[in-house]
């Protein structure tokens, strides 16, 4: 009769069953269930940067200059969208151009309703700490 161990076939399979699984018993990122929730008003807390610089190349390596400044001229005169960056997550933001001046290079929350990567902003207030 055969009676070899079938130890190996089962331990690859449970080894393999633990690879597949690890992604949902980490659990969903928050760039995750904000695009499971794609369409609807959101409030969304991160940086207000602009499209050019996001948050790497901030300030432009330039002395004197500051977030705020370099946000505010790469928006105003370098034609860049507002961006909010939450995490590794950039979203672009239309409309409150006004209100986005305020915290520019700063933290905000926007709520808005989000649309794939974009962001139909209602309102922009300070971020809570």
């Amino acid at each position: 009769m055969y009676n070899k161990p079938i130890r190996r076939p089962i331990g690859l399979a449970a080894v393999s069953l633990t690879v597949a699984l690890a992604s949902v018993w980490a659990g969903p990122t928050s760039s995750s269930l904000l695009l499971q929730n794609s369409g609807g008003e959101q409030m969304l807390t991160g940086l207000v940067s602009d499209s050019i610089c996001k948050v790497r190349n901030f300030p432009h390596g330039h002395k004197g200059v500051t977030r705020y400044s370099c946000t505010l001229e790469c928006v105003h005169h370098e034609g860049a969208d507002y961006v909010l960056v939450v995490d590794d997550s950039v979203w672009i933001l239309d409309g409150h151009a006004s209100d986005l001046d305020k915290f520019a290079g700063g933290r905000a929350s926007v709520t808005g309703r989000v649309e794939g990567s974009r962001v139909a902003v209602e309102s922009v207030t300070a971020a809570r700490k």
